[in-house]
Parts: C-alpha cells; sequence; structure tokens
C-alpha cells in the first residue's frame, strides 16, 4: 500500500469518544436544584429524631423550628434530650434556667415520642415548671385520616 493510502485509512478512522462536558454540567445543576431546598428547609427536626403522637387538629407552633427555641425531646427509651445534647432529667431545670438567663424565650417544646413512658414525660414537665417556664407546647402530628367508603 502507498503512503496515500495509508494516510486516507487513517483518516477514514471514526470518532469513539463522548464530550461529557454538558452532561456533568446538567448534573451539577440538578444536584444544586436538589439539594438547595434540603438544606434550607426551616422545618428540618433539629435533635434526635422521634415518633410524634398524632392529634387531629393541631396547632401550628412555627417558633419552634427556630434555632434558638428551647425544645425538650423525650424518647421511648427514656433518654432525655434538651437542644440536641442528652442529658438527664435532673439537668433539666439548670440547663433551661441558664438557657433564660441569655435571653430566650419563656416557652418550652416538648417533644415526646408517642411510645415515651408517661413517667418520664411527668418528669420533665416537673422540670420545666420548676425552672419558672409556663408557657409549654408538646410538638404533635396531623392524623392522616383514611377515606373509607
Amino acid at each position: 500500500m502507498s503512503a496515500a493510502g495509508k494516510k486516507r485509512r487513517a483518516s477514514l478512522k471514526p470518532i469513539c469518544y463522548i464530550d461529557m462536558t454538558a452532561f456533568l454540567s446538567i448534573q451539577a445543576v440538578l444536584l444544586a436544584m436538589f439539594m438547595a431546598p434540603v438544606i434550607s428547609y426551616p422545618d428540618l427536626p433539629h435533635g434526635p429524631s422521634t415518633d410524634l403522637a398524632k392529634v387531629d387538629h393541631p396547632v401550628s407552633m412555627r417558633t419552634a423550628s427556630r434555632e434558638d427555641a428551647m425544645v425538650v425531646a423525650v424518647m421511648r427509651t427514656g433518654d432525655v434530650f434538651f437542644r440536641g445534647d442528652k442529658i438527664a432529667p435532673e439537668q433539666l431545670d439548670f440547663k433551661i434556667r441558664n438557657q433564660l438567663s441569655l435571653g430566650s424565650e419563656k416557652k418550652i417544646y416538648i417533644n415526646a415520642d408517642a411510645r415515651a413512658k408517661y413517667g418520664r414525660v411527668r418528669e420533665v414537665l416537673e422540670a420545666v415548671r420548676s425552672s419558672g417556664v409556663e408557657r409549654v407546647g408538646f410538638l404533635v402530628e396531623r392524623r392522616k385520616h383514611s377515606s373509607l367508603p
């Protein structure tokens, strides 16, 4: 084969690569679109996760999702968390008084698990009342009604 024939054959080879820049830029935009609501969503619970009690007519408590809100979580295991930190129930009175001295709102939100023992929730309520806070709100979920014919 001549040199001209080899050059011609080399120039007829197919291009076998895919340009991924457009695909990757679209993926980056989609990632940013779907992650932005998760990062900036204000109603995400902070602290431990609980199965909330379900009620028919809940009252909206938007200030419970604020960063400086005093939220006490009572887990089904009996563990007590104050603003995301695990504490002993005996320390709750001191912790609340400390937050009140720093200027927090005089309202406590209790995030009690639906299967938590009532005795532990009562201990938390007594600690809250002994700290001088009288405004207490329980965080709950709206009950989903099934449409039966």
